[in-house]
């Protein structure tokens, strides 16, 4: 600063202060005119000498005060938080450990280098983003993915569990929330590059914990009242402060002390120098719930969905995991991201670990394909729990139970893959058979939904036709298929009628039950005409199933190979015919006419009041039948 610099802001700083220094002025000289500079001089000398003790008498009371309320309050609400600096790297992710999301993995690449300060994305005019907000079902790899973005960006990172900032105290989670921005700031300051304001990541997981909509049907935050002591029940004052912290005038003026105090004294002065960006990424299973001000422009607007991985992606995660673990080099990689469709990241690698404990299990050092499909059972089935002592009867039962299953899938699905038919009890099954795609579809057709629910009615149709029985273990075949159903007709209008019943609707309307029962019937009499044409290949499944007790894919194939070879005259793809629902108009007109129970209305005679002649009937509830079925055990 040149000479004439400094003269200018000493004279800037004495004309900011002149009335504040004519004011102290005229206190000293009233001081001084009532008690004399000898007694003055006299009290400030008594004053510094009491000083020691009466300093220490207040730092007791300080730490008493602090002991008693302060400590306390920042014990049961301390949040749990973490943090990371650019000199202490401690997460030790990369890019490349994030596998299977291609996409994703390019968009943070691209997040990185803006938060790193790209040169020419500031030249261009290009302002820093604010927030980004991370969203998804639980496994797909959202806090993975925000872990690998901070370790990449070598910013300094802050990690808090949302759900740790609803404080007991009133206004507390307003304070963590005021603190952990103003420690983001501090450190975006002190890890700034040359000519940056610096930046500094925060990332709030379960963010829905603090972010719910302030009001409707949602449940939204509420203001917590006074307590017992004045304090308690707080909440609900996180989000507002978290909102102001995130896009406010504050962005604006000056938050530190010492500058606060500079520019109150004149000595700093001007407009307010770009802060550090306090980047926030917040993750949350919910996004529905959040608050409409949070995900707005300039808050938490950079949306993005990790879905669970496709084809491809799942083959990488295998891939990685499988480079981490011994395995068996014919373990085929192809059959396992078949079998992990639907699965997310978390799914897979936890199911691969699982194979690597059944194969140290089994005496093994190197996990291999059964091992993974056996480890798949035990987590999505449960536990085998073979039932020793099952009666012939039973067992046989069972058998052409899961025969049916087996049949109508086999027929109905040729483009799929059986994966496994099974008698034995696993969790609350007795039985039971899965298949899976050979390719993954994102779209579902009208046919494939009765498709399911064929085989789902295929077990009841085996027990009429072939077993001359009813089972309660269909129960929950029923259950499904009707669930099926309801939704085919009522959530997706895929009916006869384009109605589509809201989400939250109690009921059904008794047509829509109706249209219900007549698609189960309809689809039920084509699995009987299915079942009576393969006969010979139910017969074979199940006595198969009696024999082995579990039969895997390729022994499913041959099963039934063997069979059509043995019946060649039967082996002709199964024609389905085509589903036809009565229209809603005509049942409305049928149920005018009184051809429908369901939806007439009967009178309930009403209870003459004594004195007063009798009035007209009044209608009575309508009718509803129940949509499923009884209990059993689920096959």
């Amino acid at each position: 600063m040149t000479a004439r610099g400094i003269l200018t802001t000493s004279a800037y700083v004495l004309e900011h202060n002149k009335r504040r220094l004519l004011i102290l002025l005229g206190i000293l000289a009233l001081i001084l005119f009532f008690y004399g500079i000898r007694s003055v001089f006299e009290g400030l000398a008594a004053l510094v000498g009491q000083m020691p003790g009466l300093l220490i008498t207040l730092i007791f009371y300080a730490f008493a005060f602090i002991a008693q309320f302060g400590a306390l309050m920042w014990f049961l609400s301390r949040p749990r938080t973490y943090t990371v600096t650019p000199d202490d790297p401690q997460l030790g992710l990369s890019f490349d450990d994030y596998r299977g999301q291609p996409d994703l993995v390019d968009h943070a690449k691209t997040l990185v280098r803006i938060l790193g300060g790209v040169e020419r994305f500031k030249q261009a005019g290009g302002e820093m983003p604010k927030g980004m907000l991370l969203s998804g079902q639980p496994g797909t790899g959202k806090t993975f993915l925000a872990g690998v973005i901070a370790a990449e960006a070598k910013l300094p990172f802050i990690y808090i569990d949302a759900s740790s900032l609803r404080s007991m105290w009133m206004g507390v989670d307003a304070l963590i929330i005021m603190s952990l921005f103003r420690k983001g700031r501090g450190l975006g300051r002190k890890y700034a590059k040359p000519g940056t304001p610096g930046a500094c990541i925060l990332f709030m997981d379960e963010l829905d914990s603090i972010g719910m909509s302030r009001g409707g049907v949602q449940g939204g935050q509420q203001q917590g009242g006074m307590g017992p002591m004045g304090m308690f029940a707080g909440g609900g004052m996180g989000l507002n402060t978290l909102l102001n912290q995130m896009d406010s005038l504050g962005q604006h003026v000056e938050d530190r002390l010492k500058v606060k105090i500079a520019r109150w004294l004149g000595l700093v002065r001007g407009p307010v120098p770009p802060k550090p960006l306090v980047f926030v990424i917040g993750a949350t299973n919910r996004p529905d719930v959040l608050d409409t001000a949070l995900t707005r422009p300039g808050r938490l607007d950079r949306a993005l969905i990790v879905y669970p991985p496709d084809g491809e992606g799942r083959k990488d995660i295998i891939q990685h995991y499988l480079s981490k673990k011994a395995h068996d080099e014919t373990t085929d990689v192809d059959m396992m991201a078949q079998d992990s469709i639907g699965w997310t990241p978390i799914h897979i690698k936890t199911i691969i670990n699982e194979a690597l404990i059944v194969a140290h299990e089994d005496g093994r050092d190197k996990l291999s394909y059964k091992d993974w499909l056996a480890a798949a059972d035990q987590r999505f089935l449960g536990l085998k729990q073979p039932i020793h002592k099952m009666s012939a009867d039973d067992k046989r039962a069972v058998a052409y139970h899961e025969a049916g299953h087996a049949v109508v899938n086999y027929y109905l699905r040729p483009e799929d893959r059986m994966k496994k038919a099974s008698i034995i009890r696993r969790g609350e099954t007795l039985g039971v058979v899965q298949s899976s795609e050979r390719e993954e579809r994102h779209q579902l057709h009208a046919r494939q939904i009765e498709t399911d629910i064929m085989v789902s009615l295929g077990s009841r149709a085996v027990e009429e036709l072939i077993l001359g029985t009813k089972l309660a273990g269909a129960s929950s075949d029923l259950m499904q298929a009707t669930n099926g159903a309801l939704t085919y007709v009522a959530r997706l209008g895929m009916g006869s009628t384009l109605m589509v019943a809201p989400a939250s609707m109690a009921g059904y309307p008794p047509a829509v039950l109706v249209l219900v029962d007549n698609m189960l019937g309809q689809l039920y009499e084509e699995t009987k005409r299915l079942i009576q044409e393969k006969e010979y290949a139910v017969h074979a499944v199940a006595g198969s199933l009696i024999e082995r007790q579990e039969l895997i894919g390729s022994e499913l194939d041959e099963v039934f190979k063997y069979a059509e070879e043995a019946h060649p005259e039967k082996a002709a793809p199964f024609v389905r015919k085509t589903l036809v629902l009565p229209k809603m108009e005509d049942l409305m007109k049928n149920g005018a006419n009184g051809h429908m129970p369901m939806l007439a209305i009967p009178e309930v005679p009403v209870q003459p009041v004594p004195g007063q002649p009798p009035g007209p009937p009044v209608p009575g509830p309508v009718p509803v039948p129940p949509v499923g079925g009884g209990g059993g055990n689920p096959t």
